[in-house]
């Protein structure tokens, strides 16, 4: 098209047809100048095309981490709601007098110390990946005020409940140390006898409750944390899925 006016735009000056050269050389102009625009045009619809894209592989990577996490902290709620609710169980019978004797005790001390899980391993990579490339700005303001609210969430929970696990291990070792994890000290087997012989026996009850109590206040303290990191979750996912539609 630009060659054809070329062409006729020679022709009108060899002609001396200057007024329609003129034009005609406008024409070419205005040809170009739109091709241009056009080009632009494009070239900016394709980018937004790719951001778009990427945008889409994200949001669905976010929805996938998410997903998982809030799948695993519930699980685990769970396991620590019935937890707490067994040791306040336990400590109404110590209340009631059920455990009356140091044979009651022992077997509790055996029985109850079990392993418990207060702190969260969080699906981040998406994240991660999106703050370290930059490409959270892909994302509208809101959101990504509320990703980032849900990082500091998580990551509050995890400083803390592995501050308050390593207290609970720490007194789980002392009572340890200072209990034997086998034998029974009221057995008459000279073995038992010999790994409670230097035992003050008489302190297990009040070192139990107060194990106990430990215990009570870490999950206690876990649930309160996780379940501020599953509302903040849920409410990140139904804005992701809002900004799906």
């Amino acid at each position: 098209m630009i060659k054809f006016f070329r062409k006729i735009r020679y022709d009108l000056m060899e002609k001396n047809k200057t007024g329609k050269y003129f034009k005609y050389a406008i024409g070419e102009i205005v040809l170009v100048v739109i091709g241009i625009l056009i080009a632009l045009q494009i070239n900016n619809w394709n980018e937004k095309r790719k951001k778009e894209t990427l945008k889409n592989e994200y949001k669905t990577a976010l929805i996938n981490d998410y997903t998982k996490d809030t799948i695993q902290i519930n699980a685990r709620l769970l396991r620590n709601n019935l937890r707490i609710e067994r040791i306040n169980s336990i400590g109404d019978s110590i209340v009631n007098g059920h455990y009356n004797n140091l044979e009651s005790y022992y077997k509790l001390f055996n029985n109850e110390f079990v392993g418990i899980r207060v702190t969260n391993v969080y699906n981040t990579n998406s994240f991660n990946l999106l703050i370290s490339s930059g490409k959270i700005d892909l994302f509208d303001k809101d959101l990504r005020k509320e990703l980032m609210e849900l990082n500091r969430l998580q990551t509050f929970e995890k400083i803390t409940q592995n501050g308050n696990k390593d207290l609970l291990l720490d007194y789980m070792q002392n009572l340890g140390n200072k209990y034997p994890v086998i034998g029974n000290p009221l057995n008459k087997n000279t073995t038992h006898q010999l790994l409670w012989k230097n035992v003050k026996v008489n302190d297990l009850p009040k070192d139990i409750v107060n194990h106990l109590n430990q215990e009570r206040y870490t999950i206690s303290r876990y649930i309160e944390l996780t379940n501020n990191v599953l509302q903040q979750t849920e409410l990140v996912l139904n804005l992701l899925a809002s900004n799906s539609k």
